[in-house]
Protein backbone atom coordinates (compact mmCIF):
# COMPACT_ATOMS: atom_id res chain seq x y z
CA UNK A 1 0.00 0.00 0.00
CA UNK A 2 2.69 2.45 0.88
CA UNK A 3 4.20 1.64 -2.45
CA UNK A 4 1.09 2.46 -4.17
CA UNK A 5 0.99 5.71 -2.33
CA UNK A 6 4.40 6.67 -3.06
CA UNK A 7 3.93 5.68 -6.95
CA UNK A 8 0.76 7.84 -7.40
CA UNK A 9 2.64 10.87 -5.53
CA UNK A 10 5.39 10.59 -8.23
CA UNK A 11 2.74 10.61 -10.92
CA UNK A 12 0.77 13.95 -9.83
CA UNK A 13 4.75 15.61 -9.45
CA UNK A 14 5.59 14.78 -12.89
CA UNK A 15 2.14 15.87 -14.45
CA UNK A 16 1.72 18.71 -12.51
CA UNK A 17 5.77 19.97 -13.98
CA UNK A 18 4.32 18.98 -17.32
CA UNK A 19 1.32 21.36 -16.60
CA UNK A 20 3.63 24.00 -15.57
CA UNK A 21 5.72 23.69 -18.45
CA UNK A 22 2.73 23.43 -21.19
CA UNK A 23 1.42 27.21 -19.59
CA UNK A 24 5.06 28.68 -19.71
CA UNK A 25 5.34 27.77 -23.46
CA UNK A 26 1.78 28.72 -24.22
CA UNK A 27 2.48 32.23 -22.11
CA UNK A 28 5.27 32.54 -24.38
CA UNK A 29 3.96 32.18 -27.60
CA UNK A 30 1.08 34.27 -26.61
CA UNK A 31 3.62 37.01 -25.59
CA UNK A 32 5.46 36.63 -29.18
CA UNK A 33 2.53 36.21 -30.92
CA UNK A 34 1.19 39.62 -29.72
CA UNK A 35 4.64 41.01 -30.67
CA UNK A 36 4.13 39.04 -34.03
CA UNK A 37 0.81 41.01 -34.43
CA UNK A 38 2.12 44.27 -33.41
CA UNK A 39 4.52 44.35 -35.57
CA UNK A 40 2.60 43.21 -38.66
CA UNK A 41 0.20 45.93 -37.74
CA UNK A 42 3.04 48.52 -37.98
CA UNK A 43 4.37 47.24 -40.95
CA UNK A 44 1.04 47.47 -42.41
CA UNK A 45 0.21 50.95 -41.59
CA UNK A 46 4.04 51.97 -43.29
CA UNK A 47 3.11 50.00 -46.39
CA UNK A 48 -0.09 51.93 -46.90
CA UNK A 49 1.53 55.35 -46.10
CA UNK A 50 4.18 54.29 -49.25
CA UNK A 51 1.29 53.21 -51.01
CA UNK A 52 -0.14 56.66 -50.16
CA UNK A 53 2.77 58.70 -51.32
CA UNK A 54 3.52 56.81 -54.25
CA UNK A 55 -0.40 57.99 -54.79
CA UNK A 56 0.69 61.71 -54.15
CA UNK A 57 4.17 61.00 -56.88
CA UNK A 58 2.11 59.88 -59.68
CA UNK A 59 -0.28 62.45 -59.16
CA UNK A 60 1.96 65.69 -59.40
CA UNK A 61 4.05 63.59 -62.06
CA UNK A 62 0.84 64.04 -64.20
CA UNK A 63 0.15 67.88 -64.12
CA UNK A 64 -2.89 67.46 -64.56
CA UNK A 65 -4.38 70.18 -62.29
CA UNK A 66 -7.78 69.04 -61.42
CA UNK A 67 -6.39 65.86 -60.14
CA UNK A 68 -3.71 67.52 -58.08
CA UNK A 69 -6.38 70.27 -56.29
CA UNK A 70 -7.87 66.77 -55.40
CA UNK A 71 -5.00 66.69 -53.00
CA UNK A 72 -5.95 69.77 -50.49
CA UNK A 73 -9.24 70.33 -48.84
CA UNK A 74 -11.50 73.36 -50.39
CA UNK A 75 -12.00 76.14 -49.27
CA UNK A 76 -8.42 76.45 -47.89
CA UNK A 77 -7.17 79.62 -45.51
CA UNK A 78 -4.21 81.11 -47.40
CA UNK A 79 -2.22 80.74 -44.56
CA UNK A 80 -2.68 77.09 -44.07
CA UNK A 81 -0.88 76.98 -48.06
CA UNK A 82 1.10 80.03 -48.23
CA UNK A 83 0.69 80.85 -51.99
CA UNK A 84 2.32 84.22 -52.71
CA UNK A 85 2.04 85.16 -56.45
CA UNK A 86 2.15 88.33 -58.22
CA UNK A 87 -0.93 87.83 -60.03
CA UNK A 88 -3.41 91.00 -60.03
CA UNK A 89 -6.40 88.50 -60.92
CA UNK A 90 -5.46 85.98 -58.25
CA UNK A 91 -4.66 88.12 -55.23
CA UNK A 92 -8.21 90.14 -55.77
CA UNK A 93 -10.09 87.21 -55.41
CA UNK A 94 -8.35 85.89 -52.80
CA UNK A 95 -9.07 88.96 -50.94
CA UNK A 96 -12.73 89.15 -51.92
CA UNK A 97 -12.63 85.77 -50.13
CA UNK A 98 -11.59 86.60 -47.14
CA UNK A 99 -7.96 85.09 -47.86
CA UNK A 100 -9.77 81.25 -48.77
CA UNK A 101 -8.08 79.57 -51.49
CA UNK A 102 -11.43 77.92 -53.61
CA UNK A 103 -10.92 75.02 -55.87
CA UNK A 104 -11.87 77.05 -58.94
CA UNK A 105 -9.05 79.53 -57.87
CA UNK A 106 -6.34 76.82 -57.64
CA UNK A 107 -7.05 75.46 -61.24
CA UNK A 108 -7.49 78.96 -63.04
CA UNK A 109 -4.22 80.00 -61.36
CA UNK A 110 -2.73 76.91 -61.18
CA UNK A 111 0.56 77.77 -62.71
CA UNK A 112 1.69 80.67 -60.50
CA UNK A 113 0.75 78.49 -57.76
CA UNK A 114 2.42 75.40 -58.53
CA UNK A 115 5.72 77.80 -58.36
CA UNK A 116 5.02 78.98 -55.69
CA UNK A 117 4.19 75.75 -53.65
CA UNK A 118 6.72 74.08 -55.36
CA UNK A 119 5.50 71.10 -57.04
CA UNK A 120 7.95 70.66 -58.84
CA UNK A 121 10.51 70.40 -56.13
CA UNK A 122 7.82 67.49 -54.93
CA UNK A 123 8.46 66.16 -58.03
CA UNK A 124 12.23 66.10 -57.87
CA UNK A 125 12.55 64.50 -54.33
CA UNK A 126 10.61 61.37 -55.66
CA UNK A 127 12.95 60.82 -57.95
CA UNK A 128 15.76 61.30 -55.68
CA UNK A 129 14.67 59.37 -52.72
CA UNK A 130 13.84 55.32 -52.67
CA UNK A 131 10.32 55.70 -50.42
CA UNK A 132 10.30 52.05 -49.91
CA UNK A 133 13.10 52.34 -47.35
CA UNK A 134 10.45 54.02 -45.45
CA UNK A 135 9.75 50.56 -44.68
CA UNK A 136 12.16 50.01 -42.30
CA UNK A 137 13.30 53.86 -41.63
CA UNK A 138 11.04 56.94 -40.50
CA UNK A 139 13.53 59.54 -42.03
CA UNK A 140 15.10 59.85 -45.26
CA UNK A 141 17.26 62.37 -47.07
CA UNK A 142 19.22 63.23 -49.91
CA UNK A 143 21.00 66.39 -50.92
CA UNK A 144 22.70 66.99 -54.27
CA UNK A 145 25.07 69.36 -55.21
CA UNK A 146 26.45 70.57 -58.60
CA UNK A 147 29.57 72.26 -58.90
CA UNK A 148 28.81 74.96 -61.03
CA UNK A 149 25.69 76.04 -59.46
CA UNK A 150 25.88 78.35 -56.35
CA UNK A 151 23.06 76.61 -54.39
CA UNK A 152 22.36 72.90 -53.02
CA UNK A 153 19.53 71.24 -53.07
CA UNK A 154 18.14 69.30 -50.26
CA UNK A 155 15.18 66.50 -49.77
CA UNK A 156 13.87 64.89 -47.17
CA UNK A 157 10.83 62.39 -46.04
CA UNK A 158 9.90 61.96 -42.21
CA UNK A 159 7.21 60.17 -40.64
CA UNK A 160 6.97 61.03 -36.69
CA UNK A 161 4.29 59.67 -35.14
CA UNK A 162 0.60 60.11 -37.60
CA UNK A 163 2.63 62.89 -39.64
CA UNK A 164 4.46 62.69 -42.64
CA UNK A 165 6.59 65.64 -43.72
CA UNK A 166 8.18 66.32 -47.39
CA UNK A 167 10.84 68.60 -47.23
CA UNK A 168 12.44 70.34 -50.29
CA UNK A 169 15.06 73.57 -50.10
CA UNK A 170 18.58 75.23 -51.11
CA UNK A 171 21.39 76.39 -49.56
CA UNK A 172 24.88 77.17 -49.80
CA UNK A 173 27.20 75.17 -52.15
CA UNK A 174 30.30 75.51 -50.58
CA UNK A 175 31.79 73.85 -53.52
CA UNK A 176 30.80 76.50 -55.69
CA UNK A 177 33.19 79.10 -57.15
CA UNK A 178 31.74 82.68 -57.15
CA UNK A 179 32.63 84.81 -60.31
CA UNK A 180 32.12 87.63 -57.51
CA UNK A 181 35.52 88.98 -56.99
CA UNK A 182 34.67 92.47 -54.85
CA UNK A 183 34.67 91.58 -51.17
CA UNK A 184 31.27 94.23 -51.22
CA UNK A 185 30.04 92.30 -54.19
CA UNK A 186 27.09 89.70 -52.25
CA UNK A 187 28.79 86.04 -53.11
CA UNK A 188 26.57 83.81 -55.37
CA UNK A 189 26.69 81.28 -53.02
CA UNK A 190 25.93 83.33 -49.74
CA UNK A 191 23.58 82.15 -47.70
CA UNK A 192 20.93 85.17 -48.22
CA UNK A 193 20.89 84.16 -51.78
CA UNK A 194 20.58 80.23 -50.85
CA UNK A 195 18.71 79.66 -47.96
CA UNK A 196 15.18 78.17 -48.12
CA UNK A 197 13.20 75.40 -46.87
CA UNK A 198 9.73 74.28 -47.72
CA UNK A 199 7.92 71.70 -45.58
CA UNK A 200 4.87 69.65 -47.01
CA UNK A 201 2.73 68.16 -43.81
CA UNK A 202 0.07 65.25 -44.24
CA UNK A 203 -1.56 63.20 -41.45
CA UNK A 204 -2.14 60.32 -41.65
CA UNK A 205 -5.49 58.57 -40.46
CA UNK A 206 -4.90 55.17 -40.97
CA UNK A 207 -6.15 54.46 -44.18
CA UNK A 208 -4.90 57.66 -45.99
CA UNK A 209 -2.95 60.80 -45.99
CA UNK A 210 -4.18 63.86 -45.48
CA UNK A 211 -3.26 67.36 -46.41
CA UNK A 212 -2.54 69.19 -43.62
CA UNK A 213 -0.46 72.48 -44.43
CA UNK A 214 2.46 73.82 -46.33
CA UNK A 215 4.57 75.88 -44.46
CA UNK A 216 8.65 77.75 -45.49
CA UNK A 217 11.60 79.73 -44.29
CA UNK A 218 13.97 81.61 -45.96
Amino acid sequence: MREKLILLTIIGLLFSCNQNENKSVTDREGVNSKQLNNKIVSKTERQIIIEELKLLQSTLASNNKEKIADIFRFQINNETIGIYVDNKDFNEQLDKNGDKVTKNMFISFYNDISESIQTEQINQLFKKIDINKLLNKDNLEYTERIKTEPCHHFYGVKIENKLVTLTVGTNSNVDYKSKSTSEDEIQENDSSMCEHVMWWVFTFDGKKLLFKEITGAG
